[in-house]
């Protein structure tokens, strides 16, 4: 290329660049270290970074950029430091009644409450109740009885939960007739859930309960053992109201298609993925209205037929 008198000839693009500085010599005169290598992708926070519960938001008095962010550490401010003390104790306290830590009764739970309106709570490190707000539930009373194991008929309230609420674990107290009867332990009842509390024993029904087992053959040669078992349930509502009783009694299960069970009863099985709790294989459910000072009886029962070559020798088929 040429040049104009008073311009300075272009330089090639290599000449343009900075010379890089010398690197220091390594001890003892030997080659200087090689520079170190970047490290690829976004900064990666640390284990100190991470742990949420110990990082502290930096005060308005804090230089050198750290004012408004989180760090790792105590607070350098110990008026800071003992209020995080005090708010920290508090998880140490021992839980009012019937209460349960949400991450043990409903485990993994996001949901969103409301306050209807604000709220003062003093700061003098027991339990207050707030009220947050009312959320409608469908009660009703319902009798439960199993028979078969014990000859009690027990009180139960039945909740169900039609809104977008969410009901965590904790104490219900339950009135009667605008009486308090008792504080009941309320289990996790999500939306559109439905569950079942326990009230005690309702002394004013009684139920009892007989069976009879009869045994014999069957089959041209009988080579079938029959075990013909019979339930008979007897209800009695001393009560000035009428009730819901429910009656549940257990049919024997079988994984042999060589061994047959015949029920005779009009009970039902319940259905699966209903109602406000699961059942057990075999489950069968009467279920009635008991008007006031009234009785009822209920009889059902089962066959079952096993081949002779299938049955235990001295075995007991009768329980």
């Amino acid at each position: 290329s040429r040049s104009f008198a008073g311009a300075p000839a272009p330089m090639p693009p290599a000449a343009l660049a900075p010379a890089a500085p010398a690197a220091p010599a390594a001890p003892g005169g030997g080659a200087p270290p090689p520079p170190p290598e970047a490290v690829a992708g976004p900064p990666q926070p640390s284990g100190a970074e991470l742990d949420y519960a110990a990082l502290t938001l930096c005060g308005p008095d804090e230089q050198g950029g750290r004012r408004g962010r989180l760090f790792p550490g105590a607070p350098s401010d110990p008026v800071a430091a003992e209020c995080r003390r005090r708010a920290e104790a508090v998880a140490a306290l021992p839980l009012p009644g019937q209460a349960v830590r949400p991450r043990e009764s409903a485990g993994s739970f996001d949901h969103r409450f409301d306050a209807a309106a604000r709220a003062d709570v003093p700061s003098d490190g027991t339990w207050h109740t707030v009220t947050v707000a009312e959320v409608p539930v469908g009660l009703r009373t319902e009798y439960l009885c199993v028979p078969s194991v014990e000859q009690t008929v027990y009180a139960t309230l039945v909740l169900s939960n039609a809104t977008d609420q969410a009901l965590l674990a904790g104490p219900v107290e339950v009135v009667v007739d605008d009486e308090f009867l008792l504080t009941a332990a309320l289990p996790t009842l999500a939306p559109g859930g439905v569950r079942r509390v326990g009230l005690g024993r309702a002394e004013g029904i009684r139920v009892t309960r007989r069976t009879n087992v009869h045994e014999s053959t069957a089959g041209l040669r009988n080579n079938t053992t029959v075990l013909d078992h019979r339930v008979h349930v007897e209800l009695a509502n001393g009560l000035a109201r009428p009730v819901t009783v429910e009656v549940r009694e257990r049919v024997p299960v079988t994984s042999d298609p060589d061994v047959r069970i015949e029920e005779r009863a009009d009970w039902t099985a319940p259905e699966e993925g209903k109602g406000p709790e699961q059942h057990a294989p075999g489950t069968r459910l009467w279920r009635l209205e008991l008007p006031a000072g009234a009785t009822a009886a209920l009889g059902g029962g089962y066959e079952i037929r096993i081949p002779t070559g299938k049955a235990l020798v001295g075995g007991n088929r009768r329980s």
